[in-house]
Formats: C-alpha cells, structure tokens, sequence
C-alpha cells in the first residue's frame, strides 16, 4: 500500500510538473498568438491605409486631372451651346442652264416659258433669347424661306414663323410654338469688351449639326471691334471683328464671352477661299437687343423723322469748305455734310444749319453718310441725342430730342404718299411692302394704282419697307422702264412705269 501511494503521488507530481509545462507552454503559445494577431491587425491596417492613401491619392490626381480640363472656356460651352440652334430654311429658286436659255429662245421666242423652280435648303443657325420660343438670327438666312425648321441640341425639332426682320441690320426674329421651356442664352454687354478677350463661336458651319443638332464650337479672341463692312447692298457698322473660325452656316449664331454670355451674332467672313481665314465679324449684340425692341413693336424698323438730308464728306469737298490745311487734319476728315434741312426738323432745332458738318452723334464718330444711317435709324425718342459739327472749320456741339417715326414718305416725282404699315396692318398683306395711302389729283398712276396698294417690289427688289423704297428711287434714272408689282386684296399685279428724260412718269 505504501509504495503504491508512493507511485502515485510520484505520478501525481509528474502530471501535475507536465500540466504545468503544458499551461506555461499554452500560455506563451496564446501571448504569441495575441501578438501574431494583434501584428497581423497592425499590418492589415497599414496596408488598408496604404491603399486609401493609394485611392484617395488616385482620386486627387482624377480631380485635378478634371478640373484643369474644365476650364472657363468649357463652362461657357456647356452655357450657351443649349441656347444656339441648327436652322434650315427651305427656298424655291428658279435655275436655268445655257442650254436651257437656247432651248426657251428657239422654241418660246418672247413668250415667257413656264418657270422651273427647285427647292434648295439654306442652312444657317440661330440664338434662343426666350424661353418662351423667340429666336434671333440673321435676316439673309431665312430670306424668301417658304419653311423654316429649327432643330436643338437635345434633339427636338419645330418649324418657325417669322415675326419681323431688318434688311440693313441683317437680323431677324423667329419664333416656334412649344409647351415646354427652351434653354436661353444670357446678354452679355456688346460695348464693354477688350481686344484680345477670348470669344467663342458657336453654331452649326457646313450644315455638320444637320441630322445632329449639337453644335460646332470654336474659340479665339475678339480682334478688333467698331469694323465697317458693305456686303451684298447692307451696310455693316460697329461689327466686332474675331479670329475664331467663322464659316458658311455659322451665320446667326453666337458669339459669347468667357461667361457663356451672348456677346454678338456672327454674320460675315472675310475670305478669299471661301473658308475661314481668322477674319470673322459679328453683330454687337446691345445691336441686336435695340433691333428687336422695334421689331417686335413694329414688326420692323421704322427710323425716326430727322428732316434733314446729307452727304459724305470727300477730300475736294473738305478742301473747300475747311481750307487746305484744316481739311487735312484727322478730326476733320470725317462726317457728313447737312445739305438740307427742313426747317421745323429736330435738327434744325438743336441750332444745326445748312453747310454744317456733323462728326459725332450719341457718343459715334460718323465716317460717312452710311454710317450715319445706320446709327440714327436706331435712336431712341424723346430723349437727349448729344453731337457734335463742325462749322467754318470751329467744333461746336449741340442737343437735339426725336419726337416721332417717319411712317409716311412722299417722293416727289411719283405723286403719291407712302406708308409704312404697322405690325397689325401688315398682316392683312401677303407680302411686306409700303402702303399707297394717298395719290395727288391728275396723277395718271390713278388709273392703275388706289389707295390702300401694297407696292412690294420694284424690278428685282424687294421693296419691305420706306427706307428701300427712298433708296431703290434714288437709284432710278431717267430714262427708264421699270416693272412696279403691288398687291390689291390678295392678288398680285404688276404695271410698268415709264421715267422721261424730264423725270416724269406715264
């Protein structure tokens, strides 16, 4: 008995030294799996660091990367480019080859053959002003159109209808019947800009928007600005001149400033290619805002009554009425000469006389007689116009105030008095024209003409308003035969009228 509680208890202590053993051992194994684990946390975290460190590092260097691509000129796109439209106006034109001239010479004789007409597209842009639907482009872009159709750059299409336009300005007002608002552009100030401020073009050159409505952008800078142009019988004055490519079919887009804002309207090249030459033109737009103020009134533009007529200054005509020696000054170089003047005139009354000449209006130096119209057709009424003339080689300034337009206008040789009808009484006319509204007794032209005529063309021009119909006149010299074509109660008729060498009509 007693060894074996001797074995035992030697057994005893053996598993208890080797329990103790395995505790110590277990205990070391735990505290170094603690530290495995808690090692392997330290370098799990490290790495996630690492690589949110690596992502946020890649996501700085992609918004750095995106933000110097989206620069003030990328903004100014995603502006206005909603607001510039793809236009395309469908005209009839009449063609005619050499082949066919013999053909109708050999077979018609005098008799005029049947007239072959084909349809031909102009395409060209546009600017919405209005959310409502107003659009703004160039009158030589829907000129004779029988269909305009607009299309913009999300995608949805309309027809338009013309509501007004100016000739000598080149611009005209369209509008499209939506439900749903149309993205608009924002003025900018056409008179507050810097030469070599960039300038962006947006529209739709060589139709390539057609079937895709986003538009063409091009970019540069504003080259030059107050630039006068003659193109195809319009005077351009104060145009704003770019060297951002400007091409056939962006006539009637934008151009705008860094801030998408509407700056101009781009209208003319200057090229002897065809094609772009870094020498593009616009309209001003604070142009473009006076222009459809009166259109929309008026439904075009009705100049206000000045009483005065005038001409352009030349060397010779300088020469003799300053002396040799002031005519070769500068600030006498320019302006126009009064050489008549009625005498309850506006001008007149601001003290301005016969003989003088006038070189500054509103704050414009005049060049010529060209550039005088083309910026008092668009003066305001009833307030103060400053200007200044030049009398007996002395600069003097004066005030004058315009009261009223000149809605009637009575050519002297032609025995009638003309009127330009408004916007509600032009409608009652298929054509734009000017009204007969009174015709002198024993005024042979009674016979074929009345009162309330809409004479709209004479010869091969379009007569839309008095202003052409005073210079179309002026042009006309005896002898002459001329073809007259009026409207009477929605039929159209013509008259040939016959100016004898004394500058009288039969």
């Amino acid at each position: 008995m007693a060894k074996r509680k001797k074995k035992n208890n030697f057994n005893n202590k053996i598993l208890t030294h080797t329990v103790r053993i395995l505790q110590k051992k277990f205990s070391v194994f735990c505290k170094r799996a603690q530290i495995a684990v808690l090692l392997f946390g330290v370098i799990s975290s490290l790495l996630n660091l690492s690589f949110q460190a690596d992502v946020h590092a890649e996501r700085d260097l992609q918004r750095a990367i995106t933000q110097s691509r989206r620069t003030a000129i990328v903004t100014a796109v995603e502006r206005a480019s909603p607001a510039v439209v793809n236009i395309s106006a469908i005209k009839s034109v009449t063609q005619q080859t050499p082949f066919d001239a013999w053909i109708d010479e050999y077979f018609w004789g005098d008799i005029s053959p049947p007239i072959r007409k084909r349809s031909l597209r102009e395409v060209g842009s546009g600017v919405i002003i209005s959310k409502d639907g107003y659009i703004l482009t160039n009158h030589h872009v829907i000129a004779d159109a029988e269909k305009i159709r607009v299309a913009i750059a999300d995608g949805r299409e309309f027809d338009a209808h013309i509501l007004g336009f100016d000739f000598f300005s080149d611009l005209a007002l369209l509008k499209v019947n939506t439900k749903e608002d149309l993205p608009e552009i924002k003025w900018g100030d056409s008179g507050d800009l810097l030469i070599g401020e960039w300038a962006l073009a947006i529209g739709n050159p060589f139709g390539l928007s057609i079937g895709n409505a986003q538009p063409t952008v091009t970019v540069g800078i504003v080259s030059a600005t107050q630039r006068s142009l003659a193109v195809d019988n319009r005077f351009y004055e104060a145009l704003i001149q770019t060297d951002a490519s400007v091409n056939p079919g962006n006539s009637g887009g934008a151009l705008v400033n860094v801030h998408g804002e509407l700056i101009g309207i781009n209208t003319v090249i200057r090229s002897t290619s065809g094609g772009s030459q870094g020498v593009g033109f616009a309209i001003p737009a604070n142009k473009a805002r006076k222009v459809i103020e009166k259109i929309t009134e008026h439904g075009c533009i009705v100049p206000p009554y000045l009483g005065v007529e005038i001409q352009s200054i030349t060397g010779e005509m300088a020469e003799k009425l300053l002396g040799k020696e002031a005519s070769q000054k500068s600030i006498f170089s320019r302006g126009v000469l009064v050489s008549e003047l009625e005498e309850q005139s506006p001008i007149a009354a601001a003290g301005i006389k016969r003989g003088d000449i006038i070189s500054v209006v509103s704050g414009r130096r005049i060049k010529d007689e060209n550039d005088f119209k083309a910026i008092v057709r668009l003066l305001p009424l009833n307030q103060n116009i400053q200007c200044e003339f030049i009398r007996r080689g002395k600069k003097r300034e004066a005030n004058f105030k315009l009261k009223t337009l000149e809605w009637e206008y009575a050519p002297q040789r032609w025995g009638l008095t003309l009127t330009q009808p408004d916007k509600k009484r032009a409608k009652k006319y298929k054509h734009r024209g000017v009204v007969i509204s009174h015709i002198e007794r024993g005024n042979e032209l009674a016979e074929v003409l009345k009162k309330g005529d809409n004479i709209y063309r004479i010869d091969e021009i379009e007569i839309h308003t008095l202003e052409i119909f005073k210079i179309v006149d002026k042009q006309i010299h005896a002898p002459s035969k001329i073809p007259l074509y009026f409207e009477r109660n929605g039929e159209q008729k013509s008259i040939l009228i016959t100016f004898e060498r004394n500058n009288r009509w039969r």
